[in-house]
């Protein structure tokens, strides 16, 4: 028997409603503007606590803050073991909405936001400083910052990589310059000393751990 996949996806919402806590929906509820960009699902928000609580990070390094779910979700699980996260955001504006949404969370504390462009700002970082990177940026800029990304993060740390399925999702006859990016950067990963996954959840989400 086939599995239908729309089906399947319901069916895992409707499991885990109850669990996603803040939910994706519940917490766009609570921003005041609508003008951000899409955010991570709540599949791929449970599936990093999960791997938070199996690794225990101390630092975690995000690009791409947004209005901070993805943030907050992260935060809410490292918060337990004393980790800490670093978001890098460009928009000024939206930091500022973001900080006000993790002092509502009671995660501000274990959040550090860096307004600015994470292509000057993540050569800074020193190398293997962080056990895990999620990387949510630009999508153009995807591969242009994959050495940086892979440089600062520890061995066997985790990269995690938002929106990998976009080539897909498009026609290819169809596809943006953030298309045909994020294939570049799928087929630059495989060159590097990773092992890794793309799974076919929200618009796609790569996980690899580097050796």
């Amino acid at each position: 028997m086939k599995l239908d996949y729309p089906e399947a996806i319901e069916y895992i919402a409707k499991t885990y409603e109850t669990q996603d806590e803040p939910s994706m929906l519940d917490y766009i509820c609570r921003v005041s503007r609508n003008d951000f960009g899409p955010t991570i699902e709540d599949d791929i928000a449970r599936l990093f606590k999960v791997l938070i609580h199996l690794q225990r990070p101390k630092r975690i390094l995000e690009i791409g803050t947004s209005i901070g779910f993805s943030t907050t979700s992260m935060a809410l699980a490292t918060k337990a073991y004393g980790g800490k996260i670093t978001t890098l955001e460009i928009d000024e504006s939206w930091a500022l909405i973001a900080r006000q949404i993790f002092e509502r969370e009671g995660v501000s504390d274990v959040i550090d936001v860096i307004i600015g462009d994470a292509t000057e700002i993540l050569p800074k970082f020193k190398d293997g400083s962080f056990d895990i990177v999620f990387q949510d940026s630009s999508k153009k800029l995807y591969p242009a910052m994959l050495k940086d990304c892979l440089r600062v993060l520890k061995k066997g740390g985790l990269f995690l990589i938002d929106d990998t399925l976009f080539p897909v999702i498009t026609p290819e006859e169809r596809w943006s310059v953030s298309d045909t990016k994020i294939h570049e950067f799928n087929q630059a990963l495989l060159e590097f000393p990773v092992s890794s996954t793309i799974l076919p959840i929200g618009e796609g989400c790569t996980i690899a751990v580097k050796l």
